[in-house]
């Protein structure tokens, strides 16, 4: 009996050291609310204001899952599973992918950094998700309206300021060496007898110390025939003064067939008012070539934090563009019926 006893004891502790050693856990985010919009195009001509509910404008809405193994060695082994939803219908995102914001796996180690395969962001989430107003207040998709349409009607694609997802892509990204990182990514085209088809290539670099940091980023994508190419280049940084946290991002694309350009330049701050309510604004800048109109936008958020899970927000933008109907809100897909527009937001975001 006392020999049974024990061997039931050593089974359960090597069970607990197992499940200590390795971890898998069900995330995910849901963000819901009623927005305003002015001269909202109707069919057929003109505008007309338009209040509508609307998901994932501060952050998409998800369900995700995330697992690690350690392997020993200070080695371990990672994955990803990350779908994107619409709260307000239930619908898939991302063209109805099942893992449509994120499918990947890899290998990781403190000391030389990660490895990881399959669907992913490209480095210009690096600059978009810690140094815009997009990703630093619960703007969201109203501070990046300017990026989503920078030259609509064109090959341009600068939505990508805030990462594009590459299918079939290797991934690295460094350990830290005294406040610098590094990474690069290899999207393959999986096109026979062309290399260049489809392929995408980034990378990054990254410098943060205390209450500084900012980074450097560049993503080239081949067309589906490889004989032209989107190429993006960026830049951001923030520093935390007391309350304040101004931050300021530029970033450049071009098509490589028709030489059409934009850069986009954004400055602003986030002020924590109180431990509870946070209050940022921003102003954008976008200059493009070939004699097309420029574009201005002014975004502004207040946010309430009920809980370290959940807040309420208000989030207002005001889009000026001289070359094509103002586009403020690219997640809502409501485009001006004339070059000016406005929206305001009442929303509520929950995180599990």
């Amino acid at each position: 009996m006392k020999k049974k006893l024990l061997a039931a004891a050593l089974l359960a502790a090597g069970t607990g050291m197992a499940h200590a050693q390795s971890s898998v856990s069900i995330y995910g985010l849901i963000d819901l609310g009623l927005t305003y919009y002015s001269n909202a195009a109707k069919t057929g001509g003109g505008g007309a204001s338009l209040l509508r509910m609307d998901s994932g404008i501060a952050q998409g809405s998800r369900i995700g899952f995330k697992g690690t193994e350690d392997l020993g060695g200070g080695l371990n082994a990672f994955f990803t599973l990350e779908t994107g939803f619409g709260a307000d219908d239930g619908s898939l995102g991302q063209g109805g992918l099942l893992f449509g914001r994120q499918s990947f796996v890899g290998l990781g180690s403190k000391d030389w950094g990660a490895l990881s395969v399959g669907r992913q962001y490209d480095f210009m989430a690096n600059i978009g998700g810690q140094y815009a107003m997009g990703a630093l207040s619960p703007a969201g998709s109203f501070g990046w309206g300017l990026h989503a349409d920078a030259a609509h009607g064109t090959a341009l694609n600068n939505h990508i300021y805030a990462g594009d997802r590459t299918n079939n892509s290797i991934k690295y990204n460094s350990a830290k060496f005294g406040g610098f990182s590094f990474g690069a990514m290899l999207g393959l085209g999986e096109v026979a007898g062309n290399n260049n088809a489809g392929r995408t290539v980034s990378a990054t670099g990254q410098y943060d110390s205390g209450a500084f940091s900012g980074a450097l980023a560049y993503t080239d994508i081949k067309s589906s025939s490889g004989a032209s190419a989107t190429r993006i280049y960026g830049g951001g940084a923030r520093y935390q003064i007391g309350a304040f946290t101004p931050f300021g991002v530029i970033t450049q694309v071009k098509n490589t067939d028709t030489n059409a350009k934009a850069t986009t330049y954004e400055l602003g701050t986030v002020y924590a008012l109180t431990p509870l309510w946070d209050l940022a604004a921003a102003y954008q800048f976008q200059k493009r070539n070939q004699g097309v109109g420029n574009a201005q936008a002014l975004v502004a958020t207040v946010d309430y934090k009920i809980s370290k899970r959940t807040d309420l927000y208000v989030g207002a933008v005001y889009d000026r563009d001289k070359g094509y109907n103002a586009y403020p809100v690219f997640g809502g897909g409501i485009q001006s019926s004339t070059g000016n527009q406005s929206a305001l937001r009442l929303g509520m975001r929950h995180r599990f």
